[in-house]
């Protein structure tokens, strides 16, 4: 079993290379939209496509090591777990992806008044994935469960950002492209937030044999 245990470490090595690149790409959006960064924009597509393969060779490799190994117990857990993590973090590419494109509407205009909670968002974000990858690499449960309770914070800063933006349509009708293309922003974090959650959750599955979805 020392073989198979070897190549449950390199799956995952693969995963951890995988989330370093979609954390990558939540830093550089971020840099996108406060610093007003066009060549961040340029780094976020370069990497998406290799979230991409990450995606479809870890999963190949957690099929084949399910096949050929037959696991059980906690071993079969992190396979299954596996799969689902580099979906979220897939996501999490994705939608740093989007928050890029909302940016490019963005930059033709001055920056947006509304803005503390956005900057705000994008920082709590980016240290939901980067702690939940930690949390995937230490098995550790005390960090994994932190992250989960962070997310009521972004989830507030959304719900802020989206009456500050309502309100500031209603000010300056002229400002509603604006306004909504931010909204649709933050929205965005906010889904990064809860793929960082995702991965919390299933850290706690495989250390702990508990599915704890749905339970908040």
């Amino acid at each position: 079993m020392k073989r198979f245990e070897q190549e449950l470490d390199n799956l995952k090595r693969q995963v951890m290379e995988m989330g370093e690149v979609a954390e990558s790409m939540v830093v550089w959006a971020s840099a996108a939209l406060i610093e007003r960064d066009r060549a961040a924009i340029q780094q976020v597509l370069t990497s998406e496509p290799k979230v991409d393969r990450f995606q479809i060779d870890i999963d190949s490799e957690a099929i084949r090591l399910i096949t050929v190994y037959s696991p059980i117990a906690k071993d079969l857990r992190f396979l299954l777990m596996v799969v689902l993590i580099t979906s979220d973090l897939e996501l999490i590419g994705d939608q740093a992806l989007n928050n890029c494109e909302y940016v490019e509407l963005l930059l033709s205009a001055p920056p947006p008044k509304p803005f503390l909670d956005l900057s705000r968002m994008s920082e709590v974000t980016h240290t939901m994935v980067h702690d939940a990858l930690q949390a995937f690499q230490d098995e550790d449960i005390d960090k994994a469960q932190q992250v989960l309770k962070t997310d009521d914070e972004v989830d507030a800063l959304n719900a802020q950002t989206f009456r500050d933006l309502v309100t500031a349509t209603t000010v300056d009708p002229d400002t509603i492209n604006q306004c909504m293309t931010l909204i649709l922003l933050a929205r965005s974090l906010e889904r990064i937030a809860d793929h960082a959650t995702n991965i919390c959750e299933e850290v706690v599955y495989v250390v702990q044999g508990e599915d704890i979805r749905h339970q908040t």
